[in-house]
C-alpha cells in the first residue's frame, strides 16, 4: 500500500522518474507471482468466453446488445446468455454496466469532463440510466463520488508516511 499511495502522490507533484520506477518494480515484485501464465494457443476462436469479453471491452462504448453481440460473434442469444450466467455469475447487461462503470469512475476521477460527457463516452445511452447503475452500485450520485473520491486522495497527499 505504501508503494501505490506513493505512486500516487508521485503522480500528482513533481515527478522524479527514478522513484515513479523503483515504486513500480516492488508492486510488480509482489505481485507477479500471484498472476497465472497462460498459453496463448489455449485462447483463440473457440473460446467463447474469451471471445465475449474480447467483444465487450472493444465495444462497450458503443451502443451494444446481447442480440447485436450474438450477430456478430455468431452464437446464439441463449448461449451467451448461459456463458455469462455460468461463467461470470450475472447476466449480460449487468456484466456491460460494470465495464462501463469502471470507464466511468475512472473518466471522473482521471478527467474534467462533466457527468454528460462522462456517461455518454462510457457508452451509456441515457443519463438516467448511468445515475440508476450508479446509484445501486456506489449508493450515491456520479457528483457525489467524484467529490468524495478528489477528496480522499488530497488527505492521503497529506498524510505523512514516513
Amino acid at each position: 500500500m505504501y508503494a501505490i499511495k506513493s505512486l500516487l502522490r508521485q503522480r500528482r507533484g513533481k515527478t522524479d522518474l527514478m522513484l515513479q520506477q523503483a515504486f513500480s518494480q516492488i508492486i510488480l515484485a509482489r505481485n507477479l507471482p500471484r498472476f497465472e501464465l497462460i498459453d496463448r494457443t489455449t485462447i483463440g476462436k473457440k473460446d467463447i468466453v474469451y471471445q465475449s469479453v474480447k467483444y465487450i471491452a472493444a465495444n462497450f462504448r458503443n451502443p451494444i446488445s446481447l442480440t447485436s453481440m450474438t450477430s456478430d460473434l455468431g452464437y446464439s442469444p441463449y448461449t451467451l446468455s448461459r456463458v455469462f450466467l455460468g461463467r461470470f455469475h450475472k447476466k449480460f447487461n449487468q456484466y456491460l454496466n460494470e465495464i462501463r462503470l469502471e470507464y466511468a469512475c475512472a473518466l471522473l476521477l482521471y478527467t474534467n469532463q462533466t457527468i454528460t460527457d462522462v456517461y455518454m463516452n462510457a457508452g451509456f445511452e441515457s443519463q438516467r440510466t448511468f445515475n440508476r447503475v450508479f446509484l445501486e452500485e456506489y449508493h450515491m450520485s456520479p457528483r457525489k463520488y467524484r467529490k468524495n473520491q478528489i477528496s480522499t486522495a488530497k488527505h492521503i497527499e497529506e498524510f505523512d508516511f514516513i
